[in-house]
């Protein structure tokens, strides 16, 4: 049987205060809090790697503009490669419930990939299109990159 704290004197109730508070405390030491994914060194790999690809498909388009190595039908097996690592990569974020960021980002990037994919097939892409569609895709891809190398030196870039 549990004795009724409020029969007790104050000084009584105010040390059992502290001493429950003193438990709780040393309850909350050995917490660890996790609000961001740990630094994944195949997640800044895989992003570095699709950055250069979409980089150098891009530079072909603009090189060979109004030719025919610049139609879509040169390019189905890159659209269809790039995909499935965009695909892979958004898994493995969305793997870890703490990399959130990350996920919504790839997300992002695979609509506006697919809305690229979608202008190719009708039509060749002008120059202007082109450039516009890598500094998007750069500024999603070093928004990832800097999230990683942001958890490698332990500091959250958001």
């Amino acid at each position: 049987m549990v004795p009724d704290i409020m029969a007790f004197p104050s000084a009584f109730r105010f040390r059992w205060f502290l001493w429950v508070l003193a438990c709780v405390q040393l309850g909350l030491v050995g917490c660890h809090v996790t609000l961001i994914s740990s630094y994944d060194p195949e997640m800044d790999r895989t992003a570095t790697s699709l950055q250069k690809k979409m980089d150098a498909f891009l530079t072909r388009l603009e090189t060979h503009a109004g030719e025919s190595q610049a139609h879509y039908s040169w390019d189905q097996v890159f659209y269809q490669d790039y995909l499935v690592e965009l695909r892979s990569l958004r898994l493995r974020a969305q793997s870890d419930h703490t990399n959130e960021f990350t996920a919504k980002q790839l997300t992002l990037m695979m609509d506006n990939f697919e809305q690229l994919r979608l202008a190719h097939e009708a039509g060749p892409l002008p120059i202007p299109t082109i450039q516009a569609t890598r500094d998007l895709f750069n500024q999603g891809w070093q928004a990832i990159i800097a999230q990683e190398i942001g958890k490698r030196r332990g500091v959250d870039p958001e």
